[in-house]
């Protein structure tokens, strides 16, 4: 990916650090520009949750300015983690997906993708996806670092390498074939298809069918032939 590099030893947020240079800027040159920090003291994740980001991970964000409407916003996340995924299992690494955002080596959490977006007449201007990956820092139970795995990655700055060329994959292939391709891939990626809710007390069990272009999930719930769909907002998939 030819891509700019800003590089910080510690920085609140790289999101926010992203969002800085483009109000500050606001220069067509700012597509492709890449923010990475060794530490941020404010990172965030899904749903306004913080982000752990202590020395040793990898804390990005880049700057793009996809051709998408409002309404695809999601399609950002989704291609940004497949194409990631896909790069990471080329060193020979095990990576799964969780939707819509989430990177997974044998069910734990190795990674998460943060998509900010500023829309302008139904468009979206700027986008800054922040991607968060366990290297050789500390992590929290549940989760896994990469470096410590059997891969063809030797240190940090090659992990970004991959990381870039992940990115610039998933909006090639979306700009030129669409997402249909991207999602069927997508789908065999999920680290598991099977998803839980409880509701009155009664726990229901479903199944992930389908990824709408849009970011919907679908699932089809038991005892229940009608399919459901959910928004990323208001839907998690959690951790089985």
């Amino acid at each position: 990916m030819n891509c700019q590099i800003i590089r910080y030893e510690e920085i609140d947020s790289t999101n926010s650090e992203a969002w800085r240079l483009i109000d500050s800027i606001r220069l067509e040159a700012l597509s492709n520009t890449a923010i990475i920090a060794k530490r941020q003291t404010k990172g965030r994740g899904q749903r306004g949750n913080g982000w752990q980001s202590d020395l040793g991970g990898l804390f990005m964000s880049v700057i793009l300015q996809p051709n998408l409407t409002a309404a695809n916003a999601h399609q950002i996340t989704l291609w940004s983690a497949w194409g990631i995924a896909k790069a990471l299992n080329e060193t020979g690494a095990n990576v799964k997906l969780k939707w819509l955002n989430d990177l997974l080596i044998d069910r734990r959490k190795l990674g998460g993708i943060l998509t900010e977006t500023r829309i302008e007449a139904g468009k979206i201007r700027y986008a800054v996806v922040g991607i968060g990956i366990n290297w050789t820092n500390d992590v929290p139970e549940g989760a896994i670092a990469l470096g410590e795995l059997p891969t063809t990655l030797s240190n940090i700055d090659e992990l970004i390498e991959v990381v870039l060329k992940g990115i610039q994959l998933g909006q090639t292939r979306s700009d030129r074939e669409g997402m249909v391709g991207i999602l069927a891939e997508y789908l065999e990626l999920l680290s598991d298809k099977k998803v839980h809710q409880t509701i009155n007390g009664r726990e229901l069990q479903g199944q992930i069918i389908d990824i709408r272009p849009t970011g919907e999930l679908v699932v089809r719930w038991e005892g229940n032939s009608q399919e459901a769909i959910y928004q990323p907002q208001n839907f998690s998939v959690g951790y089985q």
